[in-house]
């Protein structure tokens, strides 16, 4: 049975599915009624992933979060799920008010605690999250904030890129990277996946009309911000997907040989992002 609760402001509406995956899968700025998360909603009726089960068959966006990996991998001769274990895990609710909320999940796969706090100030929402009790040598921990296509453009400072499969993506094709964040329209039958390395933790996202979104993220933890987007070239669907992660590969052993990771030196982690509305 899927479990919504709302909180709100003067300036803000946020849902977040509590049955599956604890994520926003609304947020909505009242002034201008712009919606910021893309959601599938002729999917959310028959959304009832079972543990480890296929992702990408099932997945209906929101805001959600990877660990400990992305891709299928081996941590101590055992397969951890797709996409890891948090999208299909229940979450329980510790504390609640009109703008803030505190819910927890143990991990199936990892067995570690995951408490995720949610807070409205004004034009903003603050999630910090808190893990306990990881027992993993590494891990990957991911955002995936999934947004609506509507004639975007996505502003950011980095130092480098590269995609993240050869074989897959054609819109940043070429070197044409200035496409792939400045011309983003629905239906163009492309898509790609890229990682950029040297962000500064803020990344801005605007619509056609300049309503605008500015992601905030501890840089620290998470060194790395990977884009996913498609314009109805993966799977017909207009989405832009906002990752900042803790590594620069989705091979969490490949990361760690090549130094591209940020871990923790105890089994405990916390890390942040804040969403400002305009």
């Amino acid at each position: 049975m899927t479990q919504i609760v709302n909180l709100e402001n003067e300036n803000i509406r946020l849902s977040v599915d509590i049955s599956y995956g604890g994520k926003p899968i609304s947020l909505i700025n009242k002034k201008h009624n712009t919606e910021w998360v893309w959601f599938d909603e002729d999917k959310k009726f028959n959304f009832n992933p079972e543990q480890y089960s296929d992702y990408d068959s099932q997945w209906i966006g929101g805001y959600e979060e990877l660990f400990p990996n992305d891709k299928v991998q081996v941590f101590n001769n055992r397969h951890a799920p797709d996409h890891g274990e948090l999208w299909a895990s229940h979450w329980k609710i510790l504390k609640k008010s009109q703008t803030s909320l505190t819910i927890v999940t143990k991990g199936y796969f990892t067995n570690a605690y995951v408490y995720k706090e949610f807070d409205l100030n004004s034009n903003k929402l603050t999630v910090h999250y808190s893990f306990d009790e990881i027992n993993l040598d590494t891990f990957l921990f991911k955002l995936h904030l999934a947004l609506p296509i509507n004639q975007n453009k996505i502003d950011f400072n980095f130092e480098s890129y590269q995609k993240v499969d050869e074989q897959f993506g054609n819109i940043a094709s070429n070197n044409n990277l200035n496409s792939f964040i400045s011309s983003i329209n629905k239906n163009e039958g492309t898509n790609d996946f890229i990682y950029f390395y040297g962000v500064d933790g803020k990344i801005s996202v605007k619509d056609r009309k300049d309503n605008e979104l500015i992601l905030k993220y501890d840089n620290k933890t998470l060194p790395y911000f990977w884009i996913f987007q498609s314009r109805g070239g993966w799977n017909g669907l207009n989405v832009n997907v906002l990752e900042p992660c803790n590594a620069g590969l989705k091979d969490i052993d490949e990361a760690a040989k090549k130094n591209l990771i940020y871990l923790p030196k105890k089994n405990k982690f916390e890390t942040w992002y804040t969403i400002e509305l305009s």
